[in-house]
C-alpha cells in the first residue's frame, strides 16, 4: 500500500479534531469573558446581573462540551480548563459577597482540579473586595472577607500534590499567602487609623467640654 494511501486517513482524523478544535476555542474565550463581566457586577453589588452573565457563561461552556464530544482527541485535551476554572472563581465570588457562603463545582459541572486553582484566583479578587470594604470604611465586613480567603487558602494548600496531578495549584497557593499577607497588613492599618481618629475625637470632645 502507497504512504498517502496509509496517510489519508490520519490526515482526515487530525482535520476533524483541527475542526472541532476552532469551533471551542472561540466559545471558551466568550465563556472567560462573560465571566470577567460577571466578577465586575459582583463588586459593584450587582447580584442579579452577575448571576446571569455566570448564566450565560455555563451555558456557553456546556455547548463547547457538545461539541468536544467530537473529537476523542480533543476530549481529552484541556482546552476549557481556563472557562472552567474563571466559572469557579466567578460563582464562588459571587456566592460569598452576596450570601457569605461558597458554591460547590457540581452546581457546574466544573471538573476538580479547575475549580481548585479558579478558587485559588478568588482570594485576589476578594482582597479587591476588602479594599473596596475599607475605602468604605466597613472594617467589619472586610474582616469577615478576609476570613474567606484565609479559609481558602488553609482548604486548598492541604492538597499537597505534585504539579503533574494538579498543575499550578501550588504556585497559586504561594501567590494567595503573599496577597492574604498584604490584606491583613490593610486592615489592620484601617482598624489603627479608625482607632486614632476615635481617639482624636474623644479628646476634642473633652477639650470641648473644658472650654
Amino acid at each position: 500500500m502507497k504512504l498517502s494511501k496509509i496517510l489519508e486517513p490520519l490526515r482526515t482524523e487530525i482535520e476533524g479534531d483541527d475542526g472541532v478544535r476552532e469551533r471551542i476555542l472561540p466559545l471558551s474565550r466568550s465563556a472567560v469573558r462573560k465571566c470577567s463581566e460577571s466578577i465586575k457586577e459582583s463588586h459593584r453589588g450587582d447580584f442579579a446581573a452577575a448571576a446571569e452573565l455566570l448564566s450565560e457563561a455555563h451555558a456557553i461552556v456546556e455547548r463547547a462540551l457538545r461539541e468536544v464530544t467530537e473529537s476523542n482527541f480533543m476530549a481529552r485535551s484541556r482546552n476549557l480548563d481556563v472557562a472552567h476554572q474563571e466559572m469557579a472563581e466567578a460563582a464562588n465570588l459571587l456566592s460569598l459577597l452576596k450570601d457569605g457562603r461558597f458554591t460547590a463545582p457540581q452546581q457546574y459541572g466544573i471538573p476538580a482540579r479547575a475549580y481548585l486553582t479558579g478558587l485559588a484566583d478568588t482570594v485576589g479578587e476578594l482582597r479587591r473586595a476588602v479594599l473596596d470594604s475599607i475605602r468604605q470604611e466597613d472594617v467589619e465586613r472586610a474582616t469577615s472577607l478576609l476570613g474567606f480567603m484565609e479559609e481558602i487558602f488553609d482548604e486548598i494548600q492541604t492538597f499537597d500534590f505534585p504539579n503533574a496531578l494538579v498543575p499550578d495549584l501550588r504556585r497559586k497557593c504561594d501567590v494567595a499567602r503573599s496577597i492574604i499577607e498584604r490584606t491583613r497588613g490593610s486592615i489592620t492599618s484601617a482598624i489603627q487609623q479608625e482607632k486614632l481618629v476615635r481617639e482624636l475625637k474623644a479628646f476634642e470632645d473633652r477639650m470641648r467640654d473644658n472650654q
